[in-house]
């Protein structure tokens, strides 16, 4: 989801200004102001790549985990589906197409998988005709029978080379991303038919696994930041920059993902980069804007920090 946030998108330029007069203004070197600003950018940057709560925005906040959460459990149920969840649409049309092609290319042993047990009896119910088609211990039998009952039924092939149930869900599953360009929005149809998994406890745990990545995009910049030497003199900054980057543990327990920086300080200038290997993964920091976001954010608090961090020397003043 692209962020939705009131920031006007700034460039470097105006954000290497921008550090000039807060450093100024903080009375600092130009060394702590980039610093401690590279450490913002970071902590910005993360908060406005996906996943994001509704609005946009708020990217380290506990509703953006579940947004993530949320967003990887729906694009997996866009694809497959287990046979024996009831409470999933189009379960039993599933069961039945697949039943169909089997029977329809005169492959025995995937619609013996199919009939296997009771799921397809639960799913169609003990009067449907396939159900007592499929419950007939003879499975030769059952085949044909099957055969003649659905010889008019025109089945829709999976377009993964998939027949029966899926066993390896990881694959079709990157597959379908990438086609996708990593995410699926809302109302895409993500496959033609989906694809059957035997048992709904197996793509419960499948789920549950992909669900462990939320927050790997985002812990790059984490990264980043933890690697900055701390500015020598923050006059007046209470605590590490970044703390809430810092303490979004969803985000910073990944370890898989690497972050960089560089610096380069002499008495004339102060270069700090930082890098995210995968901060713009499938075009997700494009789309949102990250980049100029990052820098109108950074080019509208800094003269609020100066503000603030004023405050307690002029009010000290003031009460001589």
């Amino acid at each position: 989801m692209p962020a939705k946030v009131s920031i006007e998108p700034k460039s470097l330029a105006e954000f290497v200004e921008a550090c000039r007069q807060f450093a100024a203004g903080m009375k600092i070197t130009m060394r702590d102001a980039v610093l401690e600003q590279a450490m913002l950018a970071c902590q910005d940057a993360a908060k406005f790549t996906p996943p994001l709560p509704k609005g946009g925005g708020n990217g380290l906040s506990p509703a953006a985990k579940r947004a993530g959460l949320k967003a990887v459990e729906g694009d997996i149920h866009k694809i497959f589906v287990a046979a024996n969840d009831s409470s999933q649409r189009g379960v039993t049309g599933n069961l039945v197409n697949q039943i169909a092609f089997a029977v329809k290319t005169g492959d025995f042993g995937t619609f013996s998988r199919l009939t296997d047990g009771s799921a397809l009896s639960g799913m169609l119910g003990d009067k449907n005709i396939l159900s007592k088609i499929a419950a007939d211990s003879d499975k030769q039998r059952a085949f044909a029978k099957a055969k003649n009952y659905l010889n008019r039924a025109n089945p829709v092939k999976s377009e993964y080379g998939t027949q029966g149930f899926v066993r390896n869900l990881r694959p079709i599953h990157d597959q379908v991303k990438g086609r996708f360009g990593g995410r699926m929005k809302k109302g895409q149809k993500a496959v033609s038919a989906k694809l059957l998994v035997q048992d709904k406890t197996e793509l419960e745990e499948y789920i549950l696994r992909r669900q462990q990545m939320v927050g790997a995009v985002k812990s790059g910049w984490a990264k980043a930041m933890f690697g900055l030497p701390m500015p020598k003199d923050n006059n007046g900054q209470q605590g590490e920059p970044g703390a809430e980057l810092r303490k979004a543990s969803w985000i910073t327990l990944h370890s898989s993902v690497a972050g960089n920086n560089k610096t380069s300080f002499t008495d004339a200038t102060a270069e700090v980069s930082v890098t995210n290997t995968i901060g713009n993964i499938n075009g997700i920091a494009d789309e949102a804007g990250t980049l100029g976001l990052v820098y109108g954010n950074r080019v509208k608090q800094m003269p609020g920090m100066v503000r603030y961090r004023m405050r307690k020397p002029i009010n000290k003043f003031n009460k001589k």
